[in-house]
């Protein structure tokens, strides 16, 4: 009996230990953990739409700003593709004069394709070939050969003349046009004369240059009455440009007419559009374009519309605009095929915001956060129809007023989604 209570004792006394040293123990929790800048909670309507706290300390560091969407006129625009094209009068061919033998222009001097020549540029030489008959004349062919030399010499100095009597012309008109405007300086002419005076300069420059190129033309004419061979005949380019193709090689004989060469000028390219029959009427072809590459990170060139042949693809039920754009650095090529935005009719009252703050997710939705509250942002979905340099366009988006995050919203995004945890 007695060894029952001791037992019963004992146990009472270890229950009662262990309940004290319990009690014993400090009330205080453990550190707390450090508490996170940012915290995400999901929305009450939406399962897909989270809201953002952040800490005071955390928009200070992100540098957050933000900017209030707006209503403007925005112009309209639509983008096209187009097809890059040599303009018509710019692709000019090169055919033989005569019959003859082609020679290289210099020594070690070939022409290839692609090559970039400037006008009057020799590329080929020419042999001309006389008829055998030609090669022998007789008598009479001699007398006309002796008669066309007296008169061709008796031109070339008639020309020397008369551009010598230009040239003094255009001085005793520079000295006339001089005195004009002095004696109207001084306020003793008038302007009717002064105009007058130009007008005999232009006239007279204008003869003197025409006296000039009579001459030169007269000049080359060197056929050898004697012996009734001509001498070689240059051909050369007539525009600068590149050489789009070569029909012809050195060595080779050609009847007159033959092909020899293509060059085309590629400083300025049209831009053909195709566009739907039934948005034609909305285009403003009046105003430029704006042409790009396919590239993401091409360069916007502005273009000029310009009146050319109409043409249309009946097939397509399209008709084609075309557009001019300055190519002096090269940047197309024919038959390259760019993105064309051209200018709509009329102008439309736009939801815009800054084009930095529009998000774009995994599966292309737009994106922009909001500010909802202090140290609070909301992200909202947005229907971007097309951007500017600096602004997106908005079909669908926040309200006009609300604060739209622009510095920050990547930042926001990603820890909104966990990559910047």
């Amino acid at each position: 009996m007695q060894q029952s209570r001791f037992y019963i004792m004992t146990a009472v006394l270890m229950t009662a230990s262990a309940w004290s040293t319990g009690c014993s123990k400090s009330d205080k929790p453990s550190s707390a953990k450090s508490e996170k800048p940012a915290k995400v909670e999901a929305h009450p309507n939406e399962a897909d739409i989270y809201r953002i706290t952040l800490r005071p300390e955390a928009v200070k560091r992100l540098q957050i700003s933000t900017v209030s969407a707006e209503r403007r006129p925005m112009p309209r625009t639509r983008s096209l593709g187009g097809d890059v094209m040599i303009p018509d009068g710019k692709r000019i061919p090169v055919t033989a004069p005569l019959t003859g033998k082609l020679l290289p222009a210099g020594k070690d001097v070939q022409a290839v394709a692609g090559q970039r020549v400037a006008a009057n540029q020799t590329l080929f030489k020419l042999t001309p070939m006389l008829p055998p008959q030609q090669e022998v004349p007789n008598a009479a062919e001699r007398v006309q050969m002796a008669n066309a030399r007296a008169t061709l010499v008796s031109s070339q100095i008639q020309a020397e003349g008369d551009m010598k009597q230009a040239a003094a012309q255009v001085e005793g008109a520079k000295i006339a046009f001089t005195r004009a405007k002095q004696l109207l300086a001084d306020r003793a002419g008038s302007r009717r004369q002064v105009d007058e005076a130009e007008a005999a300069l232009n006239v007279a420059m204008e003869a003197q240059k025409a006296a000039a190129e009579r001459k030169a033309l007269l000049d080359k004419l060197t056929l050898d009455a004697k012996t009734g061979e001509a001498q070689e005949v240059d051909i050369q380019s007539p525009h600068d440009g590149i050489l789009q193709t070569v029909s012809a090689r050195t060595g080779q004989v050609v009847n007159a007419g033959t092909p020899l060469f293509e060059i085309v000028d590629l400083q300025q390219m049209w831009i053909r559009v195709p566009v739907y029959a039934g948005l034609v009427g909305e285009i403003d072809e009046t105003t430029p374009a704006a042409v790009s590459g396919l590239s993401s990170s091409s360069e916007i060139v502005s273009a000029k519309p310009i009146p050319a042949p109409p043409t249309a693809t009946a097939l397509s039920a399209s008709v084609d605009l075309y557009y001019s754009v300055d190519n002096a650095d090269s940047r197309f090529r024919p038959g390259e095929r760019v993105t064309v935005r051209v200018p709509l009719k009329g102008e439309t009252d736009s939801l815009v915001v800054p084009r930095a703050a529009v998000l774009r997710d995994i599966y292309g939705t737009g994106w922009v956060y909001l500010q909802s509250g202090e140290n609070e942002f909301r992200r909202e979905r947005v229907a971007v129809t097309f951007t500017t340099d600096d602004l997106a366009v908005l079909s669908l988006g926040p309200e006009v007023g609300t604060a739209v995050v622009v510095d920050g919203a990547a930042e926001l995004f990603g820890t909104e989604f966990g990559a910047g945890k």
